[in-house]
């Protein structure tokens, strides 16, 4: 399930974040949501694999910059923690929308990946840039709408609307979504052995990376 590439070397907090087996774009675990950014919102979740393999991710929207977003990622599996911000101009798991990276391993320097590095480690194929893996449920396909149902997460009641897809080759997953979650709208996805719950949400998100930011070069 590890996967590495040359940048993540360097950024082993990005690294941390790619290497939990539900990567399909190259920075963001996909799974289906509806983007809608919100400064200072954050919402954490508990991932679950198909394997059985959890972990928990924080997505929060720390600043604008010009009508473009720092958003964070932060993880936790297995005891290891790891952050990463990303410059994004739209949804982040498009890899086009992704303009910068900036990450920071525990007491190591602050490190910025522009986008021509990017770029450029694409270029050397998915292998180089850290690999791929099937999302969690479908992203997109068939809805079908079922009744409205109010969630209770971290002690807020969540009136939510609830829908099912099905996807390619049927894959299903049933999706409980939420205008008051910021930046994905998701409060659960079940699909299969697979899924994604909403544990905590909120505002007033702060950025947690420190400059200043030592461009990282690769040949």
């Amino acid at each position: 399930m590890i996967r590495r590439s040359p940048f993540l070397a360097a950024c082993a907090s990005v690294g941390l974040l790619l290497t939990f087996g539900i990567v399909a774009s190259s920075y963001f675990p996909e799974f289906y949501h509806v983007f809608s950014p919100s400064v200072g919102g954050w919402s954490t979740y508990r991932i679950t694999d198909s394997t059985g393999d959890t972990s928990d991710l924080t997505f929060a929207i720390v600043s604008e910059e010009k009508g473009q977003y720092w958003l964070e990622l932060r993880s936790v599996q297995g005891g290891a923690k790891a952050v990463a911000a990303f410059l994004i101009k739209g949804d982040p798991t498009e890899d086009e929308n992704v303009l910068a990276v900036r990450a920071q391993d525990e007491g190591g320097p602050a490190m910025e990946i522009n986008k021509a590095t990017l770029d450029k480690l694409k270029a050397r194929g998915q292998k180089a840039f850290g690999g791929s893996a099937l999302p969690i449920g479908p992203r997109m396909g068939k809805l079908e709408g079922m009744p409205d149902e109010s969630l209770t997460v971290a002690g807020k009641s969540l009136k939510c609307r609830h829908i099912k897809i099905v996807g390619p080759n049927d894959q299903s997953a049933e999706v409980w979504m939420s205008d008051s979650v910021t930046p994905f709208g998701l409060v659960k996805l079940v699909s299969g052995p697979e899924q994604v719950l909403l544990t905590e949400f909120g505002k007033g998100a702060k950025s947690s990376l420190k400059g200043p930011f030592t461009p990282l070069e690769v040949p």
